[in-house]
């Protein structure tokens, strides 16, 4: 399986909402999945209003998270662009605090999951047999200058997980191809295109900034394929 979610497409989706405390954010939908499927990925882009707070909560299932516009904290870590955030299913975390610029991430993740499970209230609700996991890598540095690039270069976010977790930064010269690297026991991968432009896969799409792919182990190895002026493309892949 390959799906792909555009910016230009996304926004046709983008709403308001407000949380209970009062927090407003925009979400722009990327990739929506059939509910029920055991491989349905979700990536949507949250624009969360300045100096505003969303509180403590988890999910029922695992997700990256990665912060492109203004800055804030997770709990107690100051996050800008790119910073990488994940964290594993039942396993809480925040509060995200939005700085003056307001704070724009994009959520990700290989399972749909439908709202924020807020702590200390849905404390019943989470799982204590399930293993409780957090990382936090970057900020990446993506300025889009892979023009001076002769070869494709790949560097780690954070320390390749013995459970298949992993991300990388992958930095493509123009017009050249390159695969991200190998990591076993991985249950899917999303491609993140962060600067140019670039194809995931030789027969996909010319994508532009943002744009998100999710690619299924079957399909791997898929080669990064960038545009004329070079790509660089985050690679972050969840344990099975």
């Amino acid at each position: 399986m390959i799906r792909t979610g555009t910016h230009d497409r996304a926004l046709a989706s983008r709403n308001k909402f407000t949380l209970a405390n009062g927090t407003g954010y925009f979400k722009s939908e990327f990739i929506t999945s059939p509910a029920g499927e055991a491989v349905a990925p979700q990536s949507f882009l949250v624009e969360q209003d300045a100096d505003s707070v969303i509180l403590p909560h988890f999910h029922l299932q695992n997700e990256f998270q990665v912060v492109v516009q203004g800055g804030g904290s997770i709990g107690r870590h100051p996050v800008r662009a790119l910073a990488v955030h994940y964290a594993g299913a039942h396993t809480g975390y925040g509060p995200i605090t939005a700085g003056p610029q307001g704070l724009w991430y994009f959520t990700l993740r290989p399972r749909m999951d439908y709202g924020a499970k807020f702590l200390p209230e849905a404390r019943s609700e989470m799982k204590k047999d399930v293993p409780k996991r957090h990382l936090l890598g970057g900020p990446v540095d993506a300025n889009g200058d892979c023009a001076k690039l002769t070869v494709a270069v790949s560097e780690e976010i954070f320390p390749p997980q013995s459970d298949g977790i992993g991300g990388w930064v992958v930095r493509v010269p123009p017009n050249a191809s390159a695969a991200a690297p190998s990591l076993a026991r991985g249950l899917g991968r999303f491609y993140m295109v962060a600067a140019g432009a670039a194809r995931i896969g030789a027969e996909g799409e010319p994508l532009a900034r943002w744009a998100t792919v999710f690619v299924t182990p079957e399909e791997e190895p898929v080669q990064v394929v960038a545009g004329r002026e070079g790509a660089e493309v985050l690679v972050l892949q969840f344990s099975q």
